[in-house]
């Protein structure tokens, strides 16, 4: 790794540290816009299909970026609350979530396995911040639960249609939004939206290396099933949903993960078949990745 790639990491790492720790808006957004400027020079590289994921991933995200600033103008500056629909919908475009989540699986498909990371893990944590910022009313947080509700369900169906991983894991993160989403209302945000970062790791890098059994153990754990890191996750999410009433926001959550779980199942029997040995140290791992998960969630 040279000199230019940390620094452009370093403005990645620097992004959410500035947008969450700011108490201006304006600053936060700036965050943002670090982030994004560090992680376009990673996604290149000598392919002409990374070229054109990269000019295409810059043009949603200055869209988004134009479209959030004039929101958060209009909101912060005149109070004017309707305003705050046009900030959700460039968020929207911005980290990928219903109605903006069309252009992840198709630009997943066309970056490398660390790009995939940068932008579905990341650069996310940023806008999601921004996002808990604007749930002033109780009609914000509705709206909040619905589209998190709607991401939920409309990534696994993306999800049904993908034949490549890589497009499959861009739909799973549509998924996972929604469910980060919906937890950002009970105050659990950070906690499951790490849990997440932490098995998407680990699959990219198993995926990587072609490790099948490794690859095929952590899409069994993104997929929610137990006892797995991301089943503890979204069992919390449930707990507090089955707290507050909220039955109809929870059938659909339910539905979206018994919708996701198909594909999972799909490619990690594929995974599994690619694999050739399996080391002690890889079930070590395996266990104590998802064993430190009920101590992280509870």
């Amino acid at each position: 790794m040279n000199s230019s790639s940390i620094l452009f990491l370093f403005l990645i790492v620097l992004s959410p540290i500035i947008s969450l720790s700011s108490g201006d808006w304006l600053i936060a957004w700036a965050g943002m816009e670090i982030g994004m400027i560090g992680a376009l020079p990673l996604m290149l590289n000598n392919t002409s299909s990374s070229k054109e994921a990269t000019m295409k991933y810059f043009m949603i995200q200055s869209l988004a970026s134009s479209v959030i600033l004039i929101g958060g103008m209009l909101f912060f500056s005149f109070m004017m609350y309707k305003s705050l629909f046009v900030f959700c919908l460039g968020l929207s475009l911005k980290i990928g979530f219903f109605p903006g989540q069309f252009w992840i699986p198709s630009l997943m498909n066309s970056l490398t396995w660390s790009s995939n990371f940068l932008i579905l893990g990341p650069l996310k944590i940023a806008p999601l911040g921004l996002l808990s910022l604007v749930m002033v009313s109780s009609i914000m947080t509705n709206l909040v639960l619905f589209l998190g509700a709607m991401s939920a369900l409309i990534g696994s169906i993306m999800g049904m249609n993908q034949t490549k991983v890589r497009g499959m894991l861009g739909s799973s993160s549509i998924a996972h939004t929604g469910w980060a989403m919906v937890s950002m209302v009970y105050g659990f945000l950070w906690g499951y939206f790490i849990s997440y970062m932490i098995i998407l790791l680990f699959t990219l890098f198993s995926m990587h290396n072609l490790d099948g059994f490794v690859s095929s153990m952590n899409l069994l754990s993104m997929s929610g099933l137990p006892p797995f890191l991301m089943f503890v996750a979204k069992f919390k999410v449930v707990y507090l949903l089955i707290l507050s009433s909220k039955f109809c926001l929870l059938f659909f959550l339910i539905l979206s993960s018994v919708i996701s779980l198909t594909f999972y199942l799909k490619f990690s029997y594929n995974n599994l078949l690619l694999t050739t040995k399996i080391s002690l140290l890889t079930i070590i791992m395996l266990i104590a990745l998802n064993s430190l998960g009920v101590y992280f969630i509870i």
